[in-house]
């Protein structure tokens, strides 16, 4: 079991004791605390659990270099990652077990669904079976239309990480590039079953934050590396999302513009909102974008905000 953290004190026992009341025994814990300035360190240090190790980031690094941390110290075959404010279901891991034992040669991947506090499920739509890299991007596509998180729940072999490991620096969550570039080489096996639960009352989550004064500054800061990710993206697997993916496509460059603009490279972000428009971006947002953004980052962290 994989968790990151970050100022999570009030949610990571929570989280850890749904792996620790799983009926499936055969696990380890690995909790990378990245720089917490709350009791978070302190919250895990009260938990009575042998199978539990804790590291330590000497200062805050982001989701994606903390989860790297963690499966550089796992020593599991397959190993699970889950933030610090979701929850297994206490079958969760006999499922998963189970669906080891019947995956197909070169299947080293499953991901499942995610219920949220309200009900909902999380991806609200989801491939067939065994998904390749022309399968995922028809995903995508169909994600793009449907609307809705992607979130879903992630149990990968740890040779998986051979290929390629989680980014180790960049602010913010990068794994759609990531996953989309592990897709080529990897299929993985989506299953319709929720086993686990996504709650939403972490304060400091990146899409719940509230408090202007750490929102803001955390738009900013994140924006270049999210800028990164996109633009990677779009270079990567451009031409495959324009004849398989249009709409993902079209999304993307939207949001090109959007954290270009918040980067601070109002040239660029004017590019990229050509290319969305270009691309069939008409909507509000599209054009609060231009507006906001040629009027300045903060302006336009405020708005979005």
């Amino acid at each position: 079991m994989l968790i990151t953290a970050y100022n999570r004190a009030d949610q990571i026992e929570r989280c850890v004791a749904s792996v620790t009341n799983q009926s499936f025994e055969d696990f380890e814990i690995v909790v990378v605390d990245d720089a917490s300035t709350d009791d978070t360190l302190a919250v895990l240090a009260g938990i009575d659990e042998p199978r539990l190790r804790v590291i330590e980031h000497e200062r805050n690094r982001g989701i994606s270099p903390a989860r790297r941390t963690t499966v550089e110290h796992a020593r599991g075959e397959w190993l699970v990652v889950l933030d610090s404010d979701w929850e297994l279901l206490p079958h969760s891991l006999t499922r998963l077990h189970e669906l080891i034992g019947t995956l197909a040669p070169g299947v080293r991947i499953i991901r499942s669904r995610l219920e949220w506090d309200g009900g909902s499920v999380s991806p609200p739509v989801i491939p067939e079976g065994v998904a390749d890299y022309h399968a995922r991007l028809a995903w995508l596509e169909r994600l793009a239309i449907a609307g809705g998180a992607s979130d879903a729940g992630h149990c990968i072999h740890r040779d998986v990480f051979t290929t390629g490991s989680y980014f180790h620096d960049g602010r913010g969550q990068l794994e759609s590039l990531w996953e989309t570039n592990l897709a080529r080489s990897e299929p993985s096996l989506w299953v319709g079953d929720v086993l686990g639960l996504e709650h939403v009352d972490a304060a400091n989550s990146s899409t719940r934050e509230a408090d202007a004064s750490r929102a803001i500054p955390r738009m900013l800061e994140e924006a270049r590396d999210f800028r990164w990710q996109i633009e990677a993206m779009l270079s990567v697997h451009g031409d495959a999302l324009a004849r398989e993916a249009p709409h993902y496509r079209r999304d993307l460059l939207e949001r090109a513009a959007l954290e270009t603009f918040l980067a601070g490279d109002r040239r660029g972000a004017i590019r990229h909102t050509r290319d969305a428009v270009r691309a069939g971006a008409t909507g509000v947002g599209v054009l609060g974008t231009l507006v906001f953004g040629v009027l300045g980052p903060r302006v336009l962290a405020r708005v979005k905000l």
